[in-house]
This record gives structure tokens, sequence and C-alpha cells, in this order.
């Protein structure tokens, strides 16, 4: 990914943009999240280093770029918050270039609504995902896999690229 110009969606405090200009090497960074306290806290980390993302309080179902941009997106656990989480795969399938990465990590059903964790985090409860169901949304927005790990059943890993 060295070079690449790389989107972050959800990006929460920002160590998301930490990690792909010095482990991914990438040359420029948007990110943003939903919540306008995180991009502020993001912002006064940005202002410490050399390097800045561009950032903006945003939704990842509606992404104000123009498509084909980004030569990679990643999501760090942000899709499980959406609501309507397979628009969000559209829209993110929208906005990379032709056979740009999609590096995302995510937590799965399981999770989300067990018994005890699920009444710690505030997360919807409804058309949750387990990895068939978020491999094959990825499919059907357009994705092609190229690899996907599960971790027990509560996380998964997947690299997609926009075919």
């Amino acid at each position: 990914m060295q070079g690449a110009k790389a989107l972050e969606v959800g990006c929460g405090p920002g160590f998301g943009i930490d990690l792909l200009y010095n482990r991914f090497k990438v040359s420029s960074v948007d990110a943003f999240d939903v919540d306008p306290k995180m991009v502020s806290f993001v912002r006064q980390r940005q202002n410490q280093r050399d390097r800045r993302a561009r950032l903006w309080v945003g939704n990842v179902r509606h992404i104000p770029v123009a498509g084909s941009q980004y030569d990679a997106v990643f999501n760090f656990g942000a899709i499980h918050h959406v609501v309507d989480w397979r628009a969000s795969l559209g829209e993110i399938h929208r906005v990379m270039k032709p056979g740009g990465r999609f590096y995302c990590e995510e937590i799965l059903n399981r999770y989300i609504t067990h018994p005890l964790i699920g009444r710690l985090m505030d997360h919807p409860q409804q058309d949750r995902f387990d990895e068939p169901q978020f491999i094959d949304a990825l499919k059907r927005a357009g994705f092609r896999i190229e690899s996907s790990r599960q971790w027990g059943d509560l996380y998964l890993w997947v690299v997609a690229t926009k075919a």
C-alpha cells in the first residue's frame, strides 16, 4: 500500500490513522467519524504530528466524495455500529478505485448480542451479521474476497478488492 491514498471509515480516536501511515506507508489519509468529539480529538492528536489526515464528521452510508477516489479503504470495527450496514458496503465500494482494496475488521453478531457483553456496549441489536452474511453482502456490493479469517465466532478480518 506504499504511496496509496487511503480512507478510514469511523476513525474513532485516530489510532488507525497512525497505523496507516506507519505500517501501511500510505501517502495520504482521509478519515471521518460520526462523533464530532472523536473528530475533534483526532485533530488535536494530528496537530502534534508531521503528517495529517483530512478529517470530517460523517456517516459511512453517505461519504461526501466523488466515486473512485481511494486505493484502499480501512474499517477497524465501525460498520457494526451502522443500522443499515449493507448500504455502507455499497458506499465504500463506490468511493474506491477499480482494483482498490478494502481492509475490514469487524465484530460479529454473537459478540454484539451476547447477554453480558451486549449490555455493556451501545450497538444496534437488529440485523447484525455473522461471517457468511457479511461475506455475502460484500460480494453483492461488488467486492471480490481475497482473504477472510474469523476468530472464534466473535471477530472477522476480511480483505476484499473492488472488481
